[in-house]
């Protein structure tokens, strides 16, 4: 729980190393886990990787961090192509469910039991390769099950409403 996790920084920076393959699924993935993550400047400002304003970048996971992000991870669901997580939540963030989608054709998403009951979720924070869109707000059932997807090539960050 003390570590600091990164994607890229300054002494990673060889010419011929770059991450540039989807390099934000790695900032989806450190930014809703635990630990203390830590964004590279040149990712967010030179490779405007930020997107700003909008809920489908670097700028969109640091506030579902810094708002939801707290807690234990549970592993509620993983297989080669999907991984979904909920942090448990702690204090003053409430926790939030994460699905990383490795399919490179479709949306992905499974049936899960979080710990949340009855209760309604929006999407905070999502990106794809390839799709946009807006994932559909969910909803549990009184013990917890509802269906989470992220957009294909892609993560989605849903948090309690």
């Amino acid at each position: 729980q003390s570590a600091v996790t990164f994607v890229e920084n300054h002494d990673l920076r060889d010419e011929g190393r770059p991450i540039v393959n989807d390099k934000l699924l790695a900032y989806s993935y450190i930014l809703t886990h635990e630990g203390y993550p830590c964004v590279f400047w040149h990712d967010y400002f030179n490779l405007n990787l930020a997107l700003a304003d909008t809920s489908n970048g670097i700028a969109a996971l640091v506030t579902a961090h810094e708002k939801y992000a707290g807690g234990g991870t549970d592993v509620l669901y993983v297989d080669d192509n999907l991984y979904i997580m909920q942090r448990t939540g702690f204090e003053d963030k409430p926790g939030l469910v994460y699905v990383l989608n490795n399919r490179c054709d479709n949306w992905n998403g499974r049936l899960v039991t979080t710990k949340w009951t009855n209760a309604s979720f929006a999407p905070v924070a999502w990106w794809s390769k390839s799709d946009m869109a807006r994932p559909i707000d969910q909803h549990t059932d009184r013990d917890g099950r509802a269906q989470f997807y992220a957009p294909p090539r892609g993560y989605a960050v849903y948090a309690v409403k």
